[in-house]
């Protein structure tokens, strides 16, 4: 009972329980009468409906579809964004030039830019994986720039007395001081590249989510299409899960020195 008690204590064990009250909240609502069940399906409707879609291989050909080009779109967007703000944070004619630019293209939205991406480069593949680097880039090259910026300059003086001059300085010292920043604008960029991937696909396209949202509603089938939604949700939580373990894996000083900041904080607290 103890280890019961301690795991509905734990964040999973709350994040299971807050899940299962919207799902029976969702529910009784459904069944209320109070709203037309056709509008707002039950959960177990949603679910059958989503077995259904899983089973006939479906729901798998819409998620592999969304998911490659979030992933290409993603990868493409973050790694120009890491490169650029980089050299704009460490060249200042390079920033000069560049930086206006930027900043008026960010304040555009990304879904502006479905239109005429369409207009561009066509309702192919191309156009999507545009799309999806464009709006993975600014926060990206936002959370670089300030990071490679703003890097503590006594750090940059103590490597370079000890011999870290030049790209080994950057390298060794302002890169890891500015990966904090640099992490959390990738991770940002992963829900930014799920909500521009909808509207690309919305768009036209022959598979992915969105594309299954969009018929779901021309042939009124409300249930598909809050699988179409919970599949996002899902997805979004698993790419979020999957990338805090890559960092974990990849940086572990940086989870140590995030465990040691837990720690500081929890007996300041006491």
């Amino acid at each position: 009972m103890r280890s019961v008690g301690r795991y509905f204590n734990s964040p999973a064990g709350l994040g299971l329980f807050g899940i299962v009250a919207f799902g029976v909240m969702w529910h009784a609502l459904s069944r209320s009468g109070l709203v037309n069940s056709t509008m707002l399906p039950s959960p177990a409707v949603v679910a059958e409906s989503g077995w259904l879609l899983l089973t006939n291989g479906e729901l798998l050909r819409h998620l592999s579809a969304s998911i490659w080009r979030a992933e290409i779109g993603f990868f493409i967007g973050s790694a120009l964004a890491i490169l650029l703000g980089v050299a704009t944070a460490r060249l200042q004619l390079l920033d000069e030039m560049v930086n206006p630019l930027i900043q008026m293209f960010r304040a555009v939205p990304s879904l502006a830019f479905v239109p005429l991406a369409i207009f561009w480069l066509g309702v192919g593949e191309t156009s999507k994986i545009f799309l999806i680097a464009w709006g993975v880039f600014f926060p990206v090259w936002v959370s670089t720039y300030i990071g490679v910026r703003d890097t503590n300059p006594l750090l940059a003086r103590a490597a370079a007395s000890l011999g870290a001059k030049g790209w080994r300085n950057l390298v060794f010292v302002v890169l890891p001081a500015a990966l904090p920043l640099i992490l959390a604008g990738l991770r940002v960029s992963l829900s930014v590249a799920l909500v521009v991937l909808v509207a690309a696909e919305l768009a036209g396209a022959r598979f992915g989510v969105g594309y299954l949202i969009q018929v779901s509603q021309q042939v009124f089938r409300v249930d598909e299409m809050f699988v179409g939604l919970i599949a996002l949700g899902v997805l979004g939580f698993a790419a979020d899960f999957v990338f805090e373990q890559l960092v974990r894996l990849l940086f572990p000083w940086y989870r140590a020195e995030r465990g040691t900041r837990s720690l500081r904080r929890e007996r300041s607290d006491e």
